[in-house]
C-alpha cells in the first residue's frame, strides 16, 4: 500500500513538471514576450531623474447622476460580431476614464472617455451573457458643453483599495525570464474603482486580449472596509472568493473575510521595442505574487 502510494506521489510530481515545462515552453514562444528587467532602487532613481514621471496617473470620477452608455460587446465565437448594448451607470459610481475635447467643422465636442476595466461586473451583470467578449469599441459619452460633462462625472482622488498607480488589474507572477507586456499569460485579479474583488482564470488556447478571459468572473465580493498599513492593504468581505487566499476573520457580518495586499516595491520593466519600457510592480496577495503595470518610459 505504501509502495501504490509513493508510485502515484511520484506520479503526480511528474504531472506537475510536465505541465510547468508545456507553461514554460508556451511562454517562451511568445514572439512578444520580453526579458524580465529588476529595477533596483539606484536604477529607478536613475530613471525618474532622466525621464521625470513615469508612474501612470489614472483619472478617477464619480458618476453624479445615472449616466447611459453604448458598449459594443464582441463574441467569442464569431470576431465580427458585436452585440451593442446600453448600460446605465447609477449615481455615486466609481469609474476611471479620461475627458477631453477636439472640433469638427467648427464645432466642439466635449467627451469622456470610459475605461471598460473600470466596470465591475456588478455593473454589467444585467447585460452580459458567456457569449459577449470584451468591446474593441471605445466607450465615449459626449455634450455639448465641458459644464455639462462636469455635472455627470466629478474627478476623485483613487480609492484606498486600489493599489498605487493600477488600475487594479493584477496578473500572477509566471516566474518566467520573460513576459509579454501586453497579453497576459496566468489567472487575473481585478480590484474594481467601484469596490469589487474579482478573480478570473486565464482561457487556456486564446491569443486574442479582449477573449483571454471570460466577463464573468469565477468569484467575486464587494468590498466592505479597508484598512491600509504601510506598504499593505487589508480588504474585508463577507464571504470567501474562490481562486483567491483570502483569510477568514469573523465567524458571520459583512467582515468575515480579508484579503492581504502587499506593495513588495521590487518593481521590474519590460522593455517594447515600440513603446519604450513598461513598469510593473509586485504585489502579495495572500499566499500569491501578483504583478500590475504601473508605469513607463522612453520610446
Amino acid at each position: 500500500m505504501k509502495k501504490l502510494r509513493n508510485l502515484l506521489i511520484f506520479a503526480a510530481v511528474l504531472l506537475g513538471l510536465a505541465a510547468s515545462v508545456h507553461v514554460q515552453a508556451s511562454l517562451n514562444d511568445d514572439p512578444d514576450a520580453v526579458t524580465v528587467q529588476p529595477v533596483s532602487k539606484k536604477q529607478l532613481a536613475s530613471i525618474k531623474k532622466h525621464y521625470g514621471s513615469i508612474w501612470y496617473h489614472i483619472k478617477f470620477y464619480r458618476t453624479l447622476k445615472p449616466v447611459n452608455v453604448t458598449i459594443k460587446f464582441g463574441d467569442r465565437q464569431n470576431t465580427k460580431l458585436t452585440h451593442p448594448k446600453v448600460l446605465q451607470i447609477p449615481k455615486n459610481t466609481i469609474v476611471s476614464g479620461n475627458k477631453f475635447n477636439d472640433s469638427e467643422k467648427g464645432l466642439v465636442r466635449y467627451s469622456f472617455n470610459l475605461d471598460f476595466d473600470s466596470l465591475s461586473y456588478h455593473l454589467l451583470k444585467p447585460k452580459i451573457t458567456k457569449q459577449f467578449a470584451e468591446p474593441n469599441f471605445a466607450i465615449s459619452v459626449t455634450a455639448k458643453s465641458k459644464q455639462s460633462l462636469n455635472r455627470r462625472f466629478k474627478r476623485i482622488t483613487p480609492p484606498k483599495y486600489l493599489p498605487t498607480y493600477s488600475r487594479g488589474i493584477l496578473n500572477k507572477y509566471p516566474y518566467t525570464p520573460k513576459i509579454d507586456p501586453f497579453t497576459p499569460t496566468t489567472d487575473q485579479l481585478k480590484i474594481t474603482p467601484d469596490g469589487n474583488v474579482e478573480f478570473y482564470p486565464i482561457i487556456s488556447g486564446q491569443t486574442k486580449n479582449n477573449q483571454l478571459f471570460s466577463l464573468i468572473p469565477q468569484s467575486f465580493a464587494k468590498i466592505n472596509k479597508t484598512i491600509v498599513k504601510g506598504n499593505t492593504r487589508y480588504l474585508y468581505y463577507s464571504h470567501h472568493i474562490s481562486g483567491v487566499h483570502d483569510q477568514r476573520v469573523a465567524k458571520s457580518g459583512r467582515y468575515q473575510y480579508r484579503l492581504t495586499v502587499t506593495n513588495l516595491h521590487q518593481p521590474f520593466s519590460l522593455f517594447d521595442g515600440d513603446q519604450g519600457a513598461v513598469m510593473m510592480s509586485q504585489y502579495k496577495i495572500g499566499s500569491t505574487t501578483y504583478y500590475t503595470r504601473s508605469g513607463s518610459y522612453g520610446a
